[in-house]
């Protein structure tokens, strides 16, 4: 197995991992099993993903107010079609 491309990913192969790179990449308490059954999953669950230059997937959502609360109103992708969308993905955790 080769690090450069391993299941499709840009994961290295779990063979090409020392104890020392498992700890930078904080996974000292999982086993190689649990690394490749991680990377398996993320192989497959982004093989579903849409790729650069795909139409975003429709959605909606509630828009939220200055203060981060619910505004009661709501914001559907496909209403903008034919306009400039920015779209900002994010987490606080």
């Amino acid at each position: 197995m080769s690090g450069a491309n391993w299941l499709g990913t840009s994961y290295p192969s779990p063979d090409s991992l020392s104890s020392e790179r498992l700890k930078k990449m904080q996974l000292t308490g999982e086993t190689r099993e649990q690394y490749e059954a991680m990377v398996r999953e993320r192989a497959l669950r982004d093989q579903a993903a849409p790729k650069v230059g795909d139409p975003a997937p429709d959605f909606e959502i509630e828009r939220l107010t200055a203060a981060g609360k619910g505004s009661g109103e709501t914001f559907r992708l496909s209403s903008t079609r034919g306009s400039a969308v920015a779209l900002v993905f994010g987490s606080y955790t």
